[in-house]
């Protein structure tokens, strides 16, 4: 329920009204919260192209090299700051600000106010718009429009998105189809929970995915696969085979290698496995209009994110005769999104493990991992020890994590199980500031790989992965205008566990305990996905 206030010269009229009885002053009116809306793929795309800028204002400045007029706007931030001064009041507001530093001005000092300002634009966009607010201060366009309005108004005519000229999400296609139309006045006239309908009205909006569901997934459904070479011929025999499921960014491994008088080597690779969601505050009167953003809502986005991976391998080659095994299994994913803006993606967590066996081998037992970092675009070097232990007390203070691990084992038996964890919780940092008609998008993408080989007389490995985990945002504590249905505090969710370290149950335990923290109400999450309000 909205807050207001009450000036004193409504307080003596109430009082006045009250101790004669002369007056009757009827209740100020409540605006019922709107529930959230799922839509079909054409209808987000529609709202998507509408609000959604082809080209951002910092891309068109980069792009034109009309890097002055930022740096004349950041000029005009900092005139009457002391050096150090922005970066204590951005820390206050995020604690966690300067996590992308390094790769922006290395060879810079944050507490120079220039550079400082010049970062957050654009690589803490949402920091840098609660800075902006809670300093009173002209955010870009606002700067532009009144200080080089020919570089404005070229960007604003040929690359803003419609909303930002005034144009209806009803009318600024004229080829959308009608049944889309259609959806999309339905969806500006939807009746708010409970309280009559203000003139602006602002829901969450979520794109239904090919399976009906709220998150997208590929695989979209859990899907098994298998691979196998075999010859059970002749004097040199060898078998091997791997058996795969994945569903979202979730999968498993599991397979076997024997061989007998030759060599013998297999490697199997995942295919990249990923899901995702959007979050989006559509705010619009009746007419398809965007609202003024000073009368529409702002509000906190909270998102978790975690993934786990078990890996197991085994090998021997002790038989006479027998020269050599080895064994390999990795896995590793990266938890990132993409803000609103000319922001570079935020990497969240970024993390592979493993686990090898080897003995009397050339083959390099980091190989694997090496690939899936590629993969995954991760950074970080090997590290020995339990992978397992090194992320938790460590992503509380970090944004980015770069971390990996692999456990390896020599000998000619051995064997080799292990587990990483990695997570992401801006409850342990701060929340993202979500805006009206602006979209965030979030991904999780996994790879993983096994790999054997033996040779001479008999030899076998057995190698294994599984991962599990969970995405979650929880979108809440509005503030709005006086005349907007607020959208009701809306929660969302993805897990699954395909022979991960997590089962379904202990990650539908995670989800309920922290969407109801987030809510503030009981939620059920006995569906693998879902959407709560």
């Amino acid at each position: 329920m909205k807050q207001r206030n009450f000036t004193p010269k409504l307080v003596s009229l109430v009082t006045s009204t009250l101790l004669l009885g002369s007056i009757s002053l009827q209740a100020a009116e409540e605006y019922g919260e709107m529930a959230p809306s799922k839509v079909s793929p054409e209808a987000w795309q529609a709202i998507s192209n509408w609000s959604q800028d082809r080209v951002s204002l910092l891309e068109y400045i980069s792009d034109n090299d009309e890097e002055y007029e930022l740096d004349r706007y950041v000029d005009s931030l900092i005139r009457g700051y002391r050096d150090g001064e922005m970066l204590s009041q951005a820390k206050a507001l995020d604690q966690n600000v300067l996590s992308a530093w390094e790769n922006a001005f290395t060879e810079q000092a944050p507490e120079d106010n220039f550079f400082f300002t010049r970062y957050l634009i654009q690589f803490k966009p949402t920091v840098f718009e609660k800075w902006t607010q809670q300093q009173k201060m002209p955010t870009l366009s606002q700067h532009l429009e009144r200080n080089a309005s020919q570089l404005y108004s070229t960007w604003h005519k040929e690359y803003a998105a419609p909303k930002r000229k005034g144009l209806s999400v009803l009318e600024y296609d004229r080829t959308l189809p009608s049944d889309t139309l259609a959806e999309l006045k339905e969806l500006l006239t939807k009746k708010p929970i409970f309280g009559p309908k203000s003139q602006c009205s602002c829901q969450m909006v979520t794109p239904s995915t090919s399976t009906g569901q709220v998150v997208t997934n590929y695989p979209s459904t859990q899907t098994p696969w298998s691979t196998s070479t075999s010859d059970g011929s002749g004097f040199s025999k060898h078998h091997a085979y791997v058996n795969t499921s994945a569903y979202g960014a979730f999968h498993s491994a599991k397979g076997k290698r024997w061989s007998k008088n030759k060599a013998l080597s297999f490697d199997n690779t995942s295919a990249h496995n990923s899901t995702e969601f959007h979050v989006k505050m559509l705010c619009a009167d009746t007419g398809g209009f965007a609202c003024n953003q000073s009368n529409a809502c702002s509000g906190n986005l909270e998102v978790r994110g975690t993934y786990s991976a078990r890996y197991h391998v085994t090998g021997q080659a002790k038989k006479i005769w027998s020269k050599g095994t080895n064994s390999h299994a990795t896995d590793g994913a990266k938890f990132a999104v993409d803000l609103p803006g000319a922001a570079p993606e935020v990497i969240l967590f970024n993390k592979a493990g493993g686990a090898a066996m080897g003995y009397n081998t050339t083959w390099n037992l980091n190989s694997t991992i090496g690939v899936v970092k590629a993969a995954l675009g991760i950074t970080s070097a090997i590290v020995n020890g339990n992978p397992g232990s090194l992320l938790d007390g460590q992503l509380a203070d970090a944004l980015i994590t770069n971390l990996a691990g692999m456990i390896t084992r020599s000998g000619n038996q051995a064997s080799v199980t292990t587990t990483m964890r990695a997570r992401f919780d801006s409850s342990d940092v701060s929340p993202f500031l979500l805006q009206p008609n602006e979209l965030y998008h979030f991904t999780l993408d996994s790879k993983g790989r096994v790999q054997a080989r033996g040779y001479g007389g008999y030899s076998d490995s057995h190698y294994e992965y599984g991962s599990s985990g969970a995405v979650m945002y929880a979108a809440n504590h509005f503030t709005c205008g006086s005349n907007v249905n607020a959208p009701a505090p809306t929660g969302l969710w993805f897990y699954s566990s395909q022979s991960g370290p997590d089962s379904d149950a202990s990650l539908r335990s995670d989800v309920e305990n922290w969407l109801s923290v987030q809510l503030n109400k009981p939620v059920n999450a006995g569906q693998r996905q879902g959407i709560i309000h």
